[in-house]
């Protein structure tokens, strides 16, 4: 498929988007093809208005005439107030449901995704790209008609009044075409690099805001407003570029049209003089003609902009394309709470080619408590992110109550699955919204019963405006203690039958973590638990803990008997307990 083909058929794609609104459409495109026609009727009456007024002096044409000129731009100002209001209504309703449609989507797509795409680039792709995309469609599907018509409606009456001369009048048009066209193909990749450059640009913010402390307490204020100089320089200068595509355009289509206006003006003036035309006929076709370079002019600029917009429509179906890795199956069943056990058979997984999890076979039992262990790099936060269905594994299954989760719904797996991570996510948003996320009609009673039971209860009273108190972005205005146990109010408050404890303790200090600890103490109760911990300290009481090495199991047992067997459990406790004496 060549690259005009392919514009032509992303455009194609995104003009479905107008589809629920074809009525309105409709009726807006009528209102267009009236305001054309009265574009034509007004090069139309300069005929009457010098030879039967001017010339002839006929009174009864000095009445009609003006009046008709009246009515007539009345009746287009209507019309055209209409189509514009309605086209650029339907533009937006439209741009709104491509910006839906595209979050939307992104939502669906599996972890892996998140992981190649920064968080940068995607805002940029539903805030910056889906911009070009409104100009192209709320504008510029307005123009294409209107000034479509126009044209139409010109060219019948330069075709009317002289055949011949209008050939000659539009030779030159084949040749302006041409270059807009190869100044189109230009513009759209430019267009498609400032982009990019713009999600670059978009994804520098967005680290730099996110990591202030950092920047600050290395003094590196003036190297990220470097970078950002750099980044923002190279945006500018592909918008410059793009500036002067875009203004050669006119100019060109000017210059070509002059030449067929001059020649026009030559062989026409030989027939006014020879008394072959009136002087009315040969005005009315020269205003024709003149109102046509307008709309042409117009529409060289709508080429433009869409090419533009393609750029970005580009970039913006590539991720609409991007198919999730972790998706129902056909025919994917729900499944109920677990009650008996999750069972791990002959698990393995490799990113890519690289192996992470080794033929792993585990059985947990509902309500009881499994810690995972093992040095860094083997493979713990892996195990439980295919417990969640984050991943799938290269081969093997996972089961819940015998049923593997592959089989099931993604809904009825996850809808029983709660996490607690060291790195908390909280949204800029009250305390009570971030425990109760994303339900908004369930009694007060149950989200403080999860905050008290959470030990946050508390602080949260002590907050200016309590349970009603926004926190900042990521829970900016809480300690790391206070963050961790509203992320445990929130499980709590999802009442999961499977809970996933990824280093939950392990960036706390000493009081924060007592309170931690008794928030999860609460959190655990009848919950089958998966904990991965770096302090062994905080998984003693698990009733079994399986210790992973370079992806493999290699022992399992409770802390007492696996410290007898020594082995890799008891090298990393004793490290530990060594490092602790050193710190003391």
């Amino acid at each position: 498929m060549n690259e005009r083909q392919k514009t032509w058929n992303e455009y194609k794609r995104l003009l479905r988007y107008l589809k629920p609104y074809l009525g309105n459409f409709t009726f807006a495109t009528l209102c267009m093809i009236l305001v054309s026609i009265t574009a034509g009727a007004a090069a139309y009456l300069i005929q009457p208005l010098l030879d039967d007024i001017f010339i002839k002096k006929d009174r009864d044409m000095l009445k009609i005439v003006p009046a008709a000129l009246v009515a007539m731009y009345l009746f287009r100002g209507v019309a055209r107030y209409v189509a514009s209001s309605l086209m650029q209504k339907i533009g937006q309703q439209t741009v709104r449901d491509i910006r839906n449609h595209l979050y939307s989507h992104i939502q669906t797509l599996s972890l892996s995704f998140f992981h190649r795409h920064t968080t940068g680039k995607l805002v940029s792709r539903i805030a910056n790209d889906i911009q070009l995309i409104q100009d192209s469609i709320s504008i510029v599907v307005y123009d294409i008609f209107r000034e479509s018509f126009t044209v139409v409606v010109l060219l019948s009456l330069l075709f009317y009044r002289d055949p011949k001369l209008t050939v000659i009048a539009i030779t030159a048009i084949p040749f302006s075409a041409f270059l807009v066209a190869r100044l189109g193909k230009a513009l759209k990749n430019v267009t498609r690099e400032s982009q990019e450059r713009m999600a670059d640009l978009t994804s520098l913010m967005h680290e730099s805001f996110s990591g202030f402390r950092i920047v600050q307490a290395f003094g590196m204020q003036k190297y990220e407003i470097s970078r950002f100089k750099k980044a923002n320089e190279k945006y500018f200068g592909l918008i410059l570029k793009t500036i002067r595509i875009n203004e050669v355009s006119s100019p060109l289509m000017e210059f070509f049209a002059v030449i067929g206006v001059a020649a026009i003006i030559w062989y026409g003036g030989i027939q006014v003089v020879e008394g072959t035309y009136t002087v009315g006929s040969f005005f009315s076709f020269l205003t024709a003609l003149f109102m046509l370079f307008s709309p042409i002019s117009k529409l060289s600029r709508v080429y433009n902009k869409i090419q533009q917009s393609m750029g970005a429509a580009g970039r913006v179906f590539e991720i609409l394309d991007t198919k999730p890795e972790i998706a129902n199956a056909e025919n994917a069943k729900p499944i109920g709470r677990l009650s008996n056990a999750v069972e791990i058979k002959n698990l393995n997984f490799s990113y890519g080619t690289e192996p992470v999890l080794k033929d792993i076979s585990l059985t947990v039992k509902a309500g009881s408590i499994v810690a995972v262990v093992g040095m860094s790099g083997a493979g713990k936060s892996t195990l439980v992110d295919l417990i969640a269905r984050f991943y799938d594994p290269t081969s093997g299954e996972i089961l819940f109550d015998g049923v593997d989760i592959r089989d099931a719904t993604l809904e009825s797996v996850r809808g029983q699955i709660g996490i607690v991570t060291q790195d908390i996510f909280l949204f800029n948003d009250t305390l009570r919204n971030n425990i109760a996320y994303g339900q908004d009609s369930l009694p007060d009673e149950r989200i403080v019963g999860a905050a008290k039971a959470a030990y946050a209860d508390g602080f949260i009273m002590e907050m200016p405006d309590g349970y009603d108190s926004l926190i900042g972005e990521r829970g900016v205005r809480l300690s790391g203690g206070q963050r961790q146990r509203i992320s445990i109010a929130r499980a709590i408050f999802k009442d999961p039958a499977i809970l996933i404890l990824d280093e939950a303790t392990s960036a706390l200090d000493t009081e924060s973590e007592l309170q931690v600890q008794k928030a999860l103490q609460n959190l655990m109760r009848n919950r089958t638990t998966f904990v991965i911990a770096h302090r062994l300290s905080t998984i003693l009481h698990a009733d079994r803990i399986v210790v992973l090495d370079k992806g493999k199991i290699v022992q399992e047992g409770n802390h007492q008997e696996l410290m007898k067997s020594g082995g890799v459990y008891k090298k990393v406790y004793d490290l530990q307990i060594s490092a602790n004496a050193g710190n003391a």
